[in-house]
């Protein structure tokens, strides 16, 4: 999804991410994924996994084709308002390997999001546990939905967009453009669905 806009600015730095007290765990392969809430202590590390990712996965992610995501933009996606946003890291072995964030809309009870997982980490349940842990703290917000930007031919993530029932993307001009109610996950298997609705 495109990137947001916050008002805030991250100053400081660190080397080691920052582990949220009440992350939750995804065992994969032997190895745990915690969920965290992101500083701005934590940009080194988020520099780093964006060094890792594909110039594909970077695209689909800021809609711009960045050979180096700039500093400004690291920022603002760590240093979200927290009466206004919240952004989360997906850490495994003390790497961040994803990143998701919202912020909110105005006064209303929307809020645009965007999340990105490192390739190797790609459709192994990263994405959506992130979705997910997104989802519950913005509810205790009020949030009652999602809204974003959506590349067409990015079916992953209109997949796992379709995990919340009655999701829609409209499409106009290569991009749909999504709406995720908040209020119920999809019970059954979404992306037949979504290949569908997004063809």
């Amino acid at each position: 999804m495109q990137n947001l806009v916050s008002k805030r600015v991250g100053r400081t730095n660190s080397q080691r991410p920052h582990i949220d007290a009440q992350s939750k765990v995804v065992d994969r392969d032997g190895r745990v994924v915690s969920i965290s809430v992101a500083t701005p202590r934590d940009k080194g590390k988020l520099r780093e996994m964006f060094s890792r990712l594909s110039p594909e996965t970077i695209y689909r992610r800021f809609h711009i084709p960045y050979r180096h995501v700039p500093e400004r933009m690291l920022d603002l996606m760590l240093d979200v308002d927290h009466h206004a946003g919240k952004s989360l890291l997906a850490v495994v072995e003390r790497e961040i390997i994803g990143h998701a964030m919202y912020v909110g809309l105005g006064d209303s009870s929307e809020a645009e999001m965007a999340i990105i997982v490192e390739d190797g980490w790609q459709s192994k349940g990263v994405g959506k546990l992130l979705l997910s842990e997104l989802a519950a703290r913005a509810r205790l917000r009020g949030i009652e939905s999602f809204t974003g930007e959506v590349l067409r031919k990015n079916r992953s993530m209109l997949g796992l967009a379709a995990m919340f029932a009655e999701t829609d993307y409209p499409i106009e001009n290569g991009l749909c453009h999504v709406r995720m109610p908040l209020r119920t996950l999809e019970s059954t298997s979404y992306a037949p669905r979504t290949l569908r609705r997004a063809a």
